[in-house]
């Protein structure tokens, strides 16, 4: 059973891997180019899409996991190291890591006409739901695959989901606001958060897969 605290780590971590205010840069600077109404709809439509991805991961991750064969401390284990080094770039790398160049460039090819493609791909996934965040999720769900702790963990999903549509209608102002400077140190921020899970994770994973290690 998810203990307070269990949901409050949780929380801060889906929370820091998001990163909410780097996407909120990342919409600006694709969707800037569109409409007013158009920013608004693809705003709506993102955070859509990161929910049900959210959702669908906490669900149907644990099946997934038993279909393939594979154990929570091998998620742990293998999450940790995904973690690790989306943490590790977060804290060293001056440039934004949500996307790499071809699909930035890929991205501002979209005309208006495609916002619908271009407000999932690569907006919701992966520029704001990536690997991090869905590794983060499969695994909580597998720790804790109770119907009540299931609907914590949706509910943790609605919220961050409900925070990212806040964020998206509001990213203009955001990213003039921060400029490049508050974004490098609020990246740096979160960054050292990702980097402290990961290695919870892997530490958690590692005990489980060889236990002799942790007597």
């Amino acid at each position: 059973m998810m203990s307070l605290q269990d949901s409050i780590l949780f929380s801060t971590s889906l929370l820091a891997i998001v990163n909410p205010l780097g996407s909120a840069v990342l919409f600006a600077a694709l969707a800037g180019k569109f409409s007013k109404n158009i920013q608004r709809r693809m705003a709506n439509q993102s955070a859509v899409a990161i929910l049900i991805i959210l959702l669908v991961c906490a669900w149907l991750g644990n099946s997934l996991l038993g279909v393939m064969g594979l154990t929570t401390p091998m998620l742990q284990a293998a999450g940790g190291l995904i973690l690790l080094n989306y943490g590790m770039r977060m804290v060293t790398v001056t440039e934004d890591v949500k996307l790499t160049k071809d699909e930035k460039d890929t991205a501002q090819e979209v005309s208006e006409d495609h916002w619908k493609a271009l407000a999932v791909v690569p907006l919701a996934i992966p520029g704001t739901v990536g690997a991090g965040s869905i590794t983060t999720v499969i695994i909580q769900a597998s720790a804790f695959d109770a119907p009540r702790d299931l609907l914590i963990i949706s509910g943790i999903s609605v919220g961050i989901a409900v925070i990212m549509w806040i964020t998206f209608h509001s990213a203009g102002p955001i990213a003039r606001r921060l400029g490049s400077i508050g974004m490098n140190i609020i990246s740096r921020v979160m960054g050292i958060l990702v980097t402290a899970t990961a290695f919870g994770l892997l530490g958690r994973g590692i005990a489980g897969l060889l236990p002799g290690l942790a007597k």
